[in-house]
C-alpha cells in the first residue's frame, strides 16, 4: 500500500492510499479510524478523490463523536451489556 495524498485537516489525519486496485482514504482521530475505498478506474483521479474526501469530513465527523461515545460506553465497567 502506498500512500499518495495527504490532506490538511485540523482534528483528523486524512491519508489516501492506493493499493489492490483502489483508493483507500483513511480518516483517523485518536484511537479511531475509518477507511472508505474507491476504485482506481473510473474515481476521476487523484483529485476527484480528494474532493470526495472533503465532502464526506461533516459525517466523518459525526461518525467519530458517535463512535466515541459507543466506545466510552462499552469500557465503562458498569455499563449494560447489549
Amino acid at each position: 500500500m502506498r500512500t499518495v495524498a495527504q490532506i490538511p485537516h485540523r482534528a483528523m489525519r486524512i491519508v489516501v492510499q492506493e493499493w489492490n486496485e483502489k483508493y483507500h482514504v483513511q480518516f483517523v482521530w485518536g484511537p479511531l479510524e475509518q477507511t472508505y475505498r474507491l476504485p482506481v478506474e473510473g474515481s476521476g483521479g487523484l483529485e476527484a478523490v480528494r474532493g470526495f474526501a472533503s465532502r464526506l469530513i461533516p459525517e466523518v465527523e459525526q461518525a467519530f463523536l458517535t463512535m466515541k461515545a459507543a466506545r466510552a460506553a462499552a469500557l465503562t465497567p458498569d455499563s449494560p451489556e447489549a
